[in-house]
């Protein structure tokens, strides 16, 4: 779902053009603001964005299998978890 409230005009010409609700979405987040309510995705952000997300795809590729202990809202440990610690810290979370 969109960030901003969208008006039934502007849904009506986001079909016809073909945008999606996460479009907008995207270049209302990501765009420069150009004027006090216009919002324009340049080269610039475009490139700064998936600069951002291939950082996240690898910091997400480096962390799987990475298990993380809370406690309420406390970090109490963050490590790679094998497939024994996975399925023994699983049937313990179980009873709780």
């Amino acid at each position: 779902m969109t960030e901003l409230a969208l008006t039934h005009h502007a849904q009506a010409r986001m079909r016809q053009r073909g945008f999606k609700e996460e479009d907008a979405d995207l270049v209302y987040r990501v765009g420069t603001r150009v004027a006090d309510d216009a919002f324009l995705l340049t080269d610039k952000d475009a490139a700064r964005a998936i600069r951002k997300r291939k950082q996240e795809i690898q910091q997400l590729e480096r962390l799987r299998g990475s298990q993380v202990i809370v406690e309420g809202e406390t970090l109490i440990t963050l490590y790679h978890a094998t497939q024994r610690t996975r399925r023994s810290h699983r049937k313990s979370w179980r009873h709780l």
